[in-house]
């Protein structure tokens, strides 16, 4: 259950690295700004902690180039979300048409070049080229004043709590990326006169993304009953050989049936599921249809291979799970639907 196999959407995971500066300074100092920023970039993407590939973008030095990249990043579904660093003084006004377009999650990285300051050898054209603390002043104040969700990290890309606060960063716009694309398959609908499990699917869609449909539970009992007795086997293999069964579970037993039974939900849960690209499901066990017996196995293998699910029927909590799994994906632990 710790890692995560199952990717719905697809793709390379990126985040992209943005960087601002200005033409005021001349192509010399924007060529330098270009390679210190360059550095930034592969040492988070360098970064255990960080579980995206980051991708360095040309330093930003107009209005219309700002916007541009923050549509681009909009559209890219590889992209889960940007970050920004002002290298020198990046005028904050130049900003404020791609900060209103962006919709994906934004990080302002405040760091800086240098670790440390080289103070027997700085100069006047040092301290023009290095205005991070200038910059990064600007640009924070912009996304106050335009009231810009963000995350803001200030630290060197050196140190282990920068690269940590970053990587948690991306995960969480890698679980906001999961929502966007999420399809979430419901087998039957809730168990009945519960409040809870229900909500509002259109503005689940509106708000995250996640397309949220229901099937009858006879549609996957199609599915099911097409599987192979040869598929069976393999799987009913694999079980024997992972899990420690009660003597009425083993070959020979009175209950073996229901172990390959087991096995032919998982198969065909997994075809109905990979088929129609969901990430997430749910079942409800006052509606089985042609179902012989509960989904339990099925359900198991199927969350610790990084789906999302929920109980009778309850697919906000499927979605959130589908969610956290891509946030944990590699980390210690798990998580599941108990």
């Amino acid at each position: 259950m710790n890692d995560a196999t199952h990717t719905p959407a697809g793709g390379t995971r990126q985040v992209w690295f943005l960087t601002g500066s200005q033409g005021l300074y001349g192509p010399e100092v924007v060529e330098q700004v270009a390679a210190h920023s360059q550095q930034i970039a592969t040492s988070l993407d360098s970064s255990k902690e960080i579980d995206c590939d980051v991708i360095w973008k040309p330093v930003l030095t107009t209005a219309d180039g700002i916007r541009r990249i923050m549509l681009d990043a909009n559209s890219d579904d590889d992209c889960v979300g940007v970050v920004c660093w002002m290298h020198t003084f990046s005028p904050a006004k130049m900003w404020i048409a791609g900060l209103e377009a962006l919709t994906k999650p934004l990080l302002h990285l405040h760091t800086q070049a240098n670790e440390a300051l080289p103070w027997s050898e700085i100069d006047m054209d040092f301290m023009n080229l290095n205005q991070a603390a200038h910059g990064d002043r600007e640009f924070g104040y912009i996304q106050t004043r335009l009231g810009v969700s963000r995350k803001t990290v200030a630290g060197h890309v050196n140190q282990e709590p920068t690269l940590a606060a970053v990587g948690a960063w991306a995960r969480a716009a890698r679980g906001a990326a999961t929502l966007r694309s999420l399809r979430l398959a419901r087998f039957g609908d809730n168990m009945r006169d519960v409040a809870v499990t229900e909500g509002d699917k259109v503005e689940a869609q509106r708000r995250f993304g996640v397309s949220v449909n229901t099937y009858g539970v006879n549609d996957l009992v199609e599915v099911v009953d097409q599987i192979s007795e040869s598929a069976i086997d393999d799987l009913v293999a694999v079980y024997d050989d992972m899990y420690t069964m009660a003597s009425v579970l083993r070959v020979g037993g009175e209950q073996r049936a229901a172990v390959r039974y087991a096995a032919r939900v998982e198969l065909g849960m997994r075809q109905f599921l990979q088929d129609g690209n969901f990430g997430a499901f749910t079942t409800n066990f006052e509606d089985l249809g042609g179902l012989r017996q509960l989904p339990g196995l099925a359900v198991q293998r199927l969350m610790a291979d990084g789906y999302g699910f929920g109980g009778e029927g309850d697919w906000k909590t499927s979605l959130l799970l589908a969610s956290v799994k891509s946030v944990g994906r590699g980390r210690p632990g798990g998580t599941s639907f108990m």
